[in-house]
Parts: C-alpha cells; structure tokens; sequence
C-alpha cells in the first residue's frame, strides 16, 4: 500500500475503451443482515485517474466540463488540455500523490492537481456521484485520510498496459 508514491504507465485502449486507474485504494467489507461480509468495489475508496477513448465512449459526453474524459479525476476534475490520444495509441501516465497533493500528467503535460482531505475535497466529493446523500461509505471512505493499493480497472473492454513503475516517495 502507498501513500505518497509516482506512478508511471503506459495504456491504450480499444475503440470505445473505458477503464480507469485507482489509487489510495481500500478493500472495505460491510456486514449484512445475515452477518455475512459484502465486499465493496475498491472504486468507492480510491480517485480515479479516467482511461477512455474519448471519441467513441459516450462517458465523454457526461459529467461536467469534460470530467470523465481521459486522464480526468473521474467525475470531479476534467483534465486540462486534453490530449490524450486516439483508441489503440499509446499514452502515458504520471500520477504524483505527496502528502495529499495530487498530479495527473498525460503525455508528458500536466493536466490537473488537487489536494484531498480538506473542505475544498470533502465538497467535491459530496458535489459527485459519491456524495454523502449519494453514497455515505464512497464518501466517508473518499475524505478519510488513508493510504492504498493502485488498482487497474477491468471495466469489461480490452485495455493495454505496459511499463509500470511504482515509486515510493
């Protein structure tokens, strides 16, 4: 588990491709009725850094101001400029987390920052799909200082991935 790392990749993905890279991810369980655990989907506890075939996935065309296309934080910060490049190209990856502050590059430009855990955070979040009316574990697991797996997506389409670094900061 990371909490203050650079993350380096490659991906391309297929026309209409859609995945997604994960960082600061937990595994959470819950207990249910029967006093059984229900696992939930890492994607409720981690950022995601959007994998996406702009021009063909319809996912570019929701959100707001562009902030489900490719290289976005998913649902909450559009990546700016956006060039990543067509389904079945390379691109590459730079993701910079430090002590809460967070990089996203995409073909070597930087395309966004944020910090988490603070009010500005905590509003986004709510102001997402993973909102605390929405969606109360996303949320209380999204503004909860912690550190985390990298996980890669496997959103059903065929994704590439090569020359993955992990480095410990």
């Amino acid at each position: 588990q990371f909490q203050n790392f650079v993350l380096e990749l490659e991906w391309k993905v297929s026309k209409g491709g859609n995945s997604g890279i994960f960082y600061l991810a937990k595994e959470t369980a819950v207990r249910k009725e029967d006093g059984s655990l229900k696992y939930q989907p890492i994607y409720i506890s981690a950022p995601e850094y959007q994998l996406l075939d702009n021009a063909n996935h319809p996912d570019a065309k929701l959100g707001v101001d562009g902030n489900r296309k490719s290289s976005s934080l998913y649902d909450m910060i559009p990546a700016k400029p956006q060039n990543s490049k067509p389904w079945g190209e390379w691109n590459k990856v730079k993701i910079v987390v430090k002590d809460g502050k967070v990089t996203h590059y995409q073909n070597g430009k930087k395309v966004l920052s944020y910090e988490m855990w603070n009010a500005k955070w905590r509003k986004m979040v709510d102001d997402s799909k993973f909102g605390s009316s929405k969606w109360p574990i996303a949320y209380e697991l999204l503004t909860t200082k912690h550190d985390g797996y990298i996980g890669l997506q496997d959103h059903g389409d065929v994704v590439w991935y090569k020359n993955i670094k992990v480095k410990e900061l």
